[in-house]
């Protein structure tokens, strides 16, 4: 497990050739590009024109590397001070994990394991619960209210990357013919008016402002601020 406080203490000093700021920071590029499973304690000194021994005098072992890249990336996603309007605060912030999560689609997998509570991921919590603290609620009820805005956020950035990813699949190849010969069939009246009457395109901001709405809507209904 990483010591946070020896971590704290290192990144205060410059003199030496790696940190663990250094350290993450490589495994976040190499995560950004390739997939998690891409990092590994080879491939990040490699990255860092190290020797891979050199880097256990800093980590452990992979797990602890993980946990240093999340508390990095938690830092992209700290909260700017309340201004008093708890709905504008909420979406501002839903607004910023979206574009981390793009940015690192490989974190929703650890958002908030335990072992990744560094400053910055401390940090990112306190300012986030700051956000909606004040109105009465217990601590269930705004942890119920933080996690009901990341799991929708993730969700959505996460489908949005793999959307975006992926390859537009030819319209003439057998999935496709099969699709259009159940729909032909009557059987899937839903899902074919789905295809077929879609209304206007729309962009994935469009989108997600609107459902995030919806999530605001139903906070607002449920909680008293």
């Amino acid at each position: 497990m990483v010591a946070w406080n020896r971590v704290e203490e290192a990144t205060r000093d410059t003199r030496t050739p790696l940190s663990y700021e250094r350290i993450a920071q490589a495994g976040i590029r190499i995560a950004d590009a390739e997939g998690l499973d891409a990092v590994t304690m080879r491939r990040v000194a490699k990255d860092l024109g190290a020797g891979t021994m050199s880097l256990y005098r800093y980590v452990d072992h992979r797990d602890d590397l993980l946990a240093l890249m999340s508390d990095l990336v938690s830092a992209e996603a700290i909260a700017p001070p309340p201004t008093g309007e708890w709905r504008t605060d909420l979406s501002e912030i839903a607004h910023t994990l979206r574009r981390v999560t793009l940015r690192h689609p490989w974190m929703a997998g650890r958002i908030l394991r335990a072992t990744s509570f560094g400053p910055h991921t401390l940090a990112m919590a306190e300012s986030t619960l700051t956000l909606i603290d004040g109105h009465g609620l217990s601590m269930p009820q705004l942890l119920d209210i933080w996690r009901t805005i990341v799991t929708f956020v993730r969700g959505f950035a996460l489908a949005e990357s793999v959307r975006a990813a992926a390859e537009p699949a030819p319209l003439d190849d057998t999935a496709g013919d099969y699709v259009r010969s159940a729909l032909d069939s009557g059987r899937y009246p839903l899902v074919s008016r789905w295809f077929t009457n879609t209304g206007p395109s729309e962009s994935p901001d469009e989108a997600f402002e609107r459902r995030l709405s919806y999530v605001l809507d139903g906070i607002s209904a449920n909680f008293p601020l």
